[in-house]
């Protein structure tokens, strides 16, 4: 029996044991498996998908200004038209500032308990209190956690990417005479993280998914 990826388990709100009875016709054969929070999961996966909204927004502007092509005597035009959409997505969708305490993206506390692959018994024994308090909580494996925090951190790097270049063309105001070179600079640059965002889409997607067994 694989363990399910979230679990449901009665946990002891004093000691924190946690312990779901189930029994085998035999002797269970107990193997470790490492949990996080599924309230931590959930965090997760809500940033990770804010996350991805904001490179969308981002990579639908940055693959303007790789793709533009203006003529000649149509830099300022140009530059003025995607920097007002620059701006306008750089409202509408600004990047979260926090600290490492807050990190929804930081590693999670695990806990571990042993399981029977066999029943799916459950249990991790604490010293107890005096007294037992269970609930029902949310586990999730924490391979999984794991793989989705990893591309969560991917997709951040990406989106820090994106959010700069964009910041770049946003608040830069090219001088007098300087509207073309100041176009190609940024141009090149967008070009550079558009190939970049698509390579990762292509790569990344796949392979954690992959790794966590969805393929």
């Amino acid at each position: 029996m694989e363990p399910p990826r979230r679990l449901t388990i009665p946990t002891c709100a004093g000691c924190g044991a946690i312990r779901e009875y189930e029994s085998c016709e035999g002797a269970c054969s107990e193997r470790k498996l490492e949990l996080v929070s599924g309230a931590d999961y959930d965090e997760l996966s809500a940033a990770a998908a804010a996350c991805r909204a904001r490179i969308q927004a981002f990579s639908a502007v940055v693959e303007m200004l790789a793709g533009a092509a203006p003529g000649p005597g149509e830099w300022r035009v140009e530059y003025e038209r995607l920097q007002r959409s620059a701006r306008s997505v750089l409202r509408s969708h600004a990047v979260p500032s926090s600290s490492r305490d807050e990190d929804p993206l930081a590693p999670a506390e695990t806990e571990i308990v042993w399981r029977c692959p066999d029943c799916g018994g459950v249990d991790s024994p604490q010293p107890c209190l005096g007294v037992c308090i269970w609930r029902l909580v949310d586990w999730v494996e924490g391979a999984l956690y794991e793989g989705e925090r990893s591309a969560a951190v991917l997709d951040r790097e990406l989106e820090r990417s994106l959010a700069g270049l964009l910041g770049r063309l946003a608040f830069t105001t090219p001088r007098k005479g300087q509207w073309e070179r100041n176009w190609q600079a940024l141009h090149g640059q967008a070009q550079i993280a558009s190939q970049s965002a698509g390579l990762r889409r292509r790569v990344t997607g796949p392979a954690i998914r992959q790794a966590l067994g969805h393929e």
